[in-house]
């Protein structure tokens, strides 16, 4: 547990490096602002390993797969985002926001649950991007409401 709470300071010095450093332009969306990154989720009562990705498919629209590893099966999915333009920023910050889909497999636990997404991605260099973002279900019960934390590799 001790690790984990590591990760936060971690990206805070990364976050507080890229934003004092006279940083390019954001890109929104559109190929070759991809990235895969493994991450870290937190919610539901439990803190999980993630592997997150960014497919640029359309000018401000994203598509992002994702495989999580919780106790008891596995849960992968994808969402489709719009991403916001902000290439005037000083900061290369691009927020996001979009509808998804999750299975979860393993034993009696199968499910299909639809959510919305939330989040922001910070491009740090040419080759590694922070991503931030929360994902609400479409259920009555939010308590698995997830907050993801991670850092990639760009491409």
């Amino acid at each position: 547990m001790k690790k984990l709470l590591l990760l936060p300071a971690i990206l805070a010095s990364l976050i507080a490096a890229a934003i004092t450093q006279a940083p390019t332009a954001a890109m929104a969306g559109g190929i070759g602002n991809n990235y895969i990154a493994p991450a870290v989720g937190f919610g539901g009562g439990q803190t999980v390993f993630r592997v997150d990705s960014k497919l640029g498919i359309a000018d401000y629209v994203s598509l992002r797969p994702f495989i999580t590893f919780p106790s008891g099966g596995t849960e992968f999915g994808t969402s489709l985002t719009y991403d916001f333009d902000l290439r005037q920023a000083s900061i290369p910050i691009t927020p996001f926001i979009g509808l998804g889909v999750g299975f979860q497999t393993g034993g009696s636990n199968s499910r299909t649950t639809g959510f919305a997404q939330v989040g922001a991605d910070l491009n740090v260099s040419e080759s590694i991007a922070l991503l931030g973002s929360v994902s609400i279900p479409f259920d009555s019960n939010n308590r698995s409401t997830s907050v993801i934390l991670g850092a990639g590799l760009r491409f």
